[in-house]
């Protein structure tokens, strides 16, 4: 698939031309201890003619397995945000969001946390979350997501308090999406800390919205192993019979051309934390959110007629791994 022109990661909100929800969000682990982990976000919620546009940036450290972890949410006026429309930018405060670079302090509840990293931003290859180019141009789907930098590296500090992080070469992410809102059912993983193999893995499975109607669930992957790009998007695929879900667990096995995968990814409980996402209409949705869940991802070739195994990768605690449910059934504590 050809590369997006360099304003793929320009803002994609337009004001006065009515709902509209956006993010980039970032996300890296400490290759030594994967269960060291942040989490970072910049929003823009636009409810149209109801109110008033919000700009938004979320932290949350992940501090180590069980939690706790800790999270801080910065909101304002729109009009108070400096937005690029011409390459990623986004200044609200004290935080800021450019091309291979972010600092931010958000004050949470009760501490502050600060950042001032640095990470890959240029020669990165995109990874698409759609199946198609003219997607993300089109009326649909309603939501578009890709990853700009799907394996970074972060340098830098992370601070909560007066603890301090120093951040060496952290495998990590920046990613995009946009929509009229949020979906409204979804689960989304992304690992590129695997062991014993390099592997950078992005999955999806989501209910999509269809007038009044929710549509099944959807599966998508992707995964780059070895320098080549194994794409289990295709639109004929996305209906997956094999897709199993359980209290914070997804699995599922697919298949495209001369290649097979099967994913699994789950965590407890206590390796979530809660966040409470607004729609542009007002409706409430909460989102399940890990950095530190553990994954397995199995690969086959197909050679002369037989199914070869090619890999058997494992991330332990160090998946991304997101839940949007419109209710909170595991009663996980809600930090922002």
């Amino acid at each position: 698939m050809p590369q997006l022109p360099p304003s793929i990661d320009s803002i994609r909100w337009v004001p006065g031309q009515g709902n509209h929800v956006e993010s980039f969000f970032l996300k890296a682990n400490n290759p030594k201890r994967p269960e060291q982990a942040f989490w970072l976000k910049f929003t823009l919620l636009d409810p149209g003619s109801a109110g008033t546009a919000l700009a938004e940036v979320w932290a949350i450290r992940f501090a180590a397995a069980g939690g706790p972890h800790q999270a801080a949410k910065l909101s304002r006026p729109a009009s108070q945000a400096q937005l690029s429309s011409s390459q990623i930018g986004f200044l609200l405060g004290d935080c800021q969001l450019q091309p291979g670079q972010t600092q931010g302090r958000v004050l949470g509840r009760e501490m502050e946390i600060s950042w001032d990293l640095q990470f890959d931003y240029r020669n990165q290859r995109v990874m698409y979350g759609l199946p198609h180019r003219w997607m993300y141009d089109a009326a649909f789907p309603r939501n578009k997501v890709y990853s700009s930098c799907p394996n970074t590296r972060f340098r830098g500090r992370f601070t909560v308090a007066d603890e301090n992080w120093e951040v060496k070469d952290w495998p990590g992410m920046l990613g995009h999406n946009w929509g009229k809102a949020h979906n409204p059912r979804y689960h989304w993983a992304q690992c590129n800390l695997f062991e014993p193999e390099d592997c950078v893995f992005e999955a999806w499975s989501a209910r999509i919205q269809l007038g009044p109607w929710l549509s099944p669930w959807l599966t998508g992957a992707t995964a780059r192993l070895d320098g080549e790009e194994l794409s289990f998007n295709a639109v004929h695929k996305v209906l997956n019979r094999s897709l199993r879900f359980s209290p914070l667990n997804w699995s599922f096995e697919t298949q495209h051309q001369d290649w097979r995968l099967r994913w699994q990814v789950s965590a407890p409980a206590a390796d979530f934390a809660g966040l409470r996402y607004l729609n542009p209409d007002g409706q409430q949705n909460f989102c399940l959110n890990s950095k530190i869940a553990s994954c397995r991802l199995e690969l086959w070739n197909r050679q002369g007629g037989r199914w070869q195994p090619r890999a058997q990768l494992k991330g332990e605690r160090s998946c991304a791994y997101e839940i949007l449910v419109p209710d909170n059934p595991f009663d996980i504590p809600i930090l922002a």
